[in-house]
């Protein structure tokens, strides 16, 4: 089970939250996806920066801009799903093109105290540990929460497993002007 030392300051649980875009106006469908996920009786705790990454495993397409969030309700991962569904339908997404381009992915990385394994949500999600833009900005969230099967926090998981630049500078313009890795 992961550890949270947040615990207590406010009403439910943390849940991580990644975002990313790669069509057209990027920035907008991440902000406008942060503000579907934010509602009455969810608050937004943290962010990460911004930042590019390439698709992986994908058809050629422009890269991603990514985020991670970090956010509090009494939610469990299920409802959390649902609503980034709801999001992504927001934003237009259409699935279609296996790991095509999309305006928006919301994914449910980790919930607080939840461990999930079936066919529509696993918890932890597994590419926290095969993405190193998922890894870095968890760690920088929740460093002290622990993976199953892993003795140490994620913050010292990012550390071994993160070395050497993996970033791709986002070319932000206007407000959102922050960039680089959490």
């Amino acid at each position: 089970m992961m550890a949270d030392t947040l615990s207590g300051r406010a009403k439910g649980r943390l849940v991580v939250l990644g975002l990313g875009s790669n069509l057209p106006d990027r920035e907008r469908w991440l902000d406008l996806g942060t503000s579907a996920l934010i509602g009455p009786g969810v608050r937004l705790v943290k962010t990460t920066p911004r930042w590019n990454t390439a698709p992986r495993g994908a058809p050629p397409q422009p890269d991603y801009l990514n985020q991670l969030l970090l956010l509090r309700a009494n939610l469990g991962g299920g409802d959390w799903l649902l609503r980034a569904e709801s999001a992504e339908q927001l934003a237009g997404r259409r699935r279609g093109v296996a790991k095509g381009p999309r305006t928006l992915d919301v994914d449910v990385l980790m919930v607080e105290g939840e461990l999930s394994d079936t066919p529509r949500l696993t918890l932890p999600h597994p590419a926290i540990l095969e993405r190193p833009h998922l890894l870095a900005g968890a760690a920088a969230l929740v460093p002290s929460w622990r993976l199953p099967g892993y003795d140490l926090p994620l913050s010292e998981i990012a550390k071994m497993m993160l070395r050497g630049s993996w970033e791709r500078r986002a070319a932000l313009t206007g407000g959102g002007g922050r960039r680089g890795p959490a």
